[in-house]
């Protein structure tokens, strides 16, 4: 028999070669191979895996969510199995047909008879390749966590609190283990507590003023790291307050005097009054959320001392809580709920730090025009906008009475003043209250030194 040689001595490739070679392609065996080597060299990569929230510990209510991804072949199972000792349970188990490329399932472990310590979560995700034998590629996650099956209590410790339409209250609680957040709940606002030398909690909730009195039902509420919640009683009695109704009359020359500071904002909205009514809603919303969002980080202990100054020799331009109604040619183009007081004196007036704490803003903020933030801890802030020039920047630490900027026309404001706001825990309060020195130590200082003090009150 002849054999055929497939290079000639020349080196190059011979035609009994390509012959040899086409035969052996054209045989379904070697084409269905070769195809799935293929598949195989191109989907060798494990899915992605991702478990929230990244808890040490769990109760058995506790949401889970498991994400897996595989852009190239998809997500074709996910299965989600407990272990504890000799104990197994699946709480999580699906197929999907077609594969995904990308799925997302929430579970909890109320149905998987743990009981409480240590236990493993173990995630297996399969793509939709035929890599090993056609199972595919396998992703695994193994977790040791502690399932913790007793929620905390709460219980507060201060008397009753007498709070008005707008306005906030300080009270003191007490927690039996470690939490991962306490405070109060006023619907779904929260307001955090923080806890003292003592032990003991303290926070400052409001009231707020778009909230009636038969609908405020403050309640205490803990979670602790295991995200078992509570919730707890504490005495209340809501005071009733009226808001005044203010007109504001916005003009042709408002309108050439203060847009332009805005040419960059809704550039769809030709019309000078239509640009108005955007500033005035989305990002008068948006600038409060950010006021808001400076709190997250105070800290547990007051900065303050004795009651809050304000603009000296000034008058009130507007009203906290006012319903203010804005018209343009006798007809109204918008609402707003005031969430400070304006305060006016001389053009250029120098503007003090209401009370001693560190600037956690300074600079332009939209509507709020050239803008400084203070937080007083315990999540307080109070709020100097529409300022004429800033003498400040973040990091600061302000005494009373220290300069923080002087008054001006910047923003939205109708004239040269500072708008002067109270924020607790993103919630605007009355500033009237923070003025009198005398409701601050009744009702908040001491009630820190009795109940929260390293060394309490009897």
């Amino acid at each position: 028999m002849r054999i055929l040689k497939p290079f000639k001595k020349s080196g190059k490739t011979g035609p009994a070669f390509w012959l040899l070679a086409l035969g052996l392609l054209a045989s379904p065996v070697v084409v269905a191979g070769f195809a799935g080597y293929q598949l195989f060299l191109k989907d060798a990569e494990k899915p992605q895996v991702t478990l929230s929230p990244q808890a040490e510990a769990a109760s058995l209510k506790r949401p889970f969510v498991v994400t897996a991804s595989d852009d190239q072949s998809g997500i074709r199972s996910l299965t989600v199995t407990v272990a504890q000792g000799q104990r197994r349970a699946d709480v999580l188990r699906r197929v999907y047909d077609p594969p995904r490329d990308q799925v997302s399932e929430r579970f909890s472990l109320e149905h998987s008879e743990l009981r409480g310590g240590a236990f493993e979560i173990q995630i297996a995700a399969h793509d939709g390749s035929h890599a090993n034998l056609g199972a595919g590629n396998a992703a695994r996650v193994n977790k040791r966590m502690l399932l913790d099956p007793v929620p905390p209590t709460i219980k507060a410790l201060t008397p009753a609190h007498y709070m008005r339409q707008g306005g906030a209250g300080l009270v003191v609680y007490e927690v039996n283990k470690d939490v991962a957040r306490s405070g109060v709940m006023v619907g779904d606002r929260f307001f955090p507590g923080y806890k003292q030398k003592s032990g003991q909690y303290a926070c400052l909730f409001a009231f707020p003023s778009d909230l009636d009195a038969e609908a405020y039902k403050p309640r205490l509420f803990v979670e602790d790291a295991a995200g078992n919640e509570k919730t707890g009683f504490f005495v209340n009695m809501a005071i009733k307050r009226r808001f005044r109704e203010e007109r504001v009359e916005i003009t042709d020359d408002f309108l050439a005097a203060r847009l332009p500071a805005f040419a960059g904002l809704f550039p769809q909205e030709r019309d000078p009054v239509e640009r108005f009514k955007k500033l005035n809603t989305e990002l008068r919303r948006q600038n409060a959320a950010f006021i808001g969002s400076l709190s997250a980080k105070s800290g547990p202990e007051p900065l303050w001392d004795g009651g809050f100054i304000y603009l000296p020799r000034s008058v009130v331009r507007g009203s906290f809580g006012a319903d203010r109604i804005y018209t343009y040619k006798g007809q109204e183009i918008g609402r707003e709920l005031s969430d400070g007081i304006g305060l006016a004196s001389v053009p250029g007036a120098q503007v003090p730090a209401a009370n001693a704490g560190d600037v956690v803003f300074a600079g332009p903020l939209g509507v709020y025009g050239n803008t400084v933030v203070m937080d007083h801890g315990l999540s307080l802030l109070t709020v100097y906008a529409n300022l004429g020039s800033i003498a400040v920047k973040v990091g600061d630490v302000l005494k009373k009475g220290e300069l923080v900027g002087t008054t001006g026309t910047t923003g939205l404001t109708p004239g040269d003043q500072v708008h002067f706001a109270v924020y607790l825990s993103g919630q605007p309060v009355i500033p009237i209250e923070w003025w009198d020195g005398h409701w601050i130590e009744d009702n908040v200082t001491a009630k820190l030194r009795r109940y929260a003090a390293e060394t309490p009150q009897p």
